[in-house]
C-alpha cells in the first residue's frame, strides 16, 4: 500500500510506501528519487504487546518523534484513543503531524 504527494505543478514531492502487502508495521516517506526521509514504525507496548504506539526516525535512524499511549503517573493507561506525541525540538511539528496523520490513515486508525 502506498500513495504519492504532488505539488501544485503536478510534480512528485513525497512518496509513501510500506513495501510489504502483508504487514503494515513500517511505512516509509521518500523524496521523489525514492530516498527514504523518514520511517514510521509501530511499537509493541502494553499488555499482550498490543500495537498502539509508533516511532518516527529520520534517514540516519535517529528518533524524531514518538507516539505512545497516554499513561497516568500511577501507571494506568487511558485507552487506545488517548495518545502522547513527543517531538524532538529540531523537528518541524507540522511535518510530524502530517506523518502521524498519514500513518493513522494507512492503518485505519483515523
Amino acid at each position: 500500500m502506498g500513495c504519492t504527494v504532488f505539488d501544485s505543478n503536478g510534480e512528485i514531492v513525497y512518496r509513501i510506501d510500506n513495501y510489504d502487502t502483508k504487514s503494515r508495521n513500517e511505512v516509509y516517506l521518500m523524496d521523489l528519487q525514492g530516498k527514504v526521509l523518514f520511517s514510521i514504525q509501530r511499537k509493541n507496548v502494553g499488555i499482550g504487546k498490543k500495537k498502539i504506539g509508533f516511532k518516527i526516525t529520520d534517514w540516519c535512524d535517529e528518533l524524531v518523534a514518538e507516539v505512545r499511549p497516554k499513561q497516568l503517573s500511577s501507571g494506568v493507561l487511558l485507552g487506545d484513543d488517548v495518545l502522547t506525541l513527543v517531538v524532538e525540538p529540531q523537528m518541524d511539528h507540522s511535518l510530524v503531524m502530517a506523518l502521524v496523520t498519514v500513518y493513522g490513515l494507512m492503518t485505519d486508525k483515523i
